[in-house]
């Protein structure tokens, strides 16, 4: 799940994004681009930053904050708290940026309607997450881990999600699911979808395992 496409064409499909709204997110090959990144705080916080290219001036920038900061405004009464912080919406020149801050990644997870969990592996069983696997190491493939290896870890954690955007750790992978890609020294994570044949018709989640510390 692209989370930046995903986040701002719920804002399209609402008609805030001006212009020939449902169209531009049908005009693959007119040379969109998209990228987000996703960033573990320290204080357990997440961070989005989406930056969206299309060629045509598509955003109006006023509309475009006024609904991001009603959405999310919405979600925080519903959640009882400032969940979210909306710290940077701009639309001009064709180009959309999004910065935002989810006090936890359940709430980035309940916004955005994915996967993303960030804890222990002992939290992971308890929230009903399939831990019968094996993960190999970050720098050496031929290093892995099972279910009960996951287990018994003390302090790393564990991300596992189906969001397919960069995300950068708050430490480096140990560990890694074999649908995974890493850089910056393991900084650095990403989810590769499967071939689309591969899918199936079931549509189920691929998710990708990390352990970090």
């Amino acid at each position: 799940m692209k989370s930046g496409l995903n986040f701002l064409y719920k804002f399209v499909v609402s008609g805030i994004i001006l212009g020939g709204t449902l169209g531009l997110v049908s005009c693959g090959g007119s040379g969109e681009s998209s990228v987000t990144t996703l960033s573990l705080l320290k204080d357990g916080s997440v961070q989005s930053d989406i930056w969206e290219n299309f060629g045509e001036s598509y955003y109006d920038s006023d509309e475009l904050q006024n609904s991001i900061l009603s959405q999310t405004a919405d979600y925080n009464k519903e959640a009882g708290g400032s969940k979210i912080t909306v710290e940077k919406v701009e639309a001009r020149d064709a180009v959309a940026v999004v910065k935002m801050i989810y006090e936890k990644p359940e709430d980035y997870a309940s916004f955005n309607r994915s996967v993303f969990f960030v804890g222990t592996a002992k939290e992971a069983q308890e929230a009903g997450y399939q831990l019968d696997m094996v993960l190999s190491g970050a720098k050496d493939a031929n290093e892995t881990i099972g279910k009960s290896d996951i287990l018994a870890m003390g302090e790393e954690k564990l991300l596992i999600t189906d969001v397919e955007d960069l995300i950068v750790l708050n430490g480096k992978a140990l560990y890694i699911s074999d649908n995974v890609t890493v850089s910056d020294n393991g900084r650095r994570v990403q989810l590769f979808p499967p071939e689309e044949e591969a899918q199936g018709a079931g549509n189920e989640k691929t998710l990708a395992y990390i352990v970090f510390k």
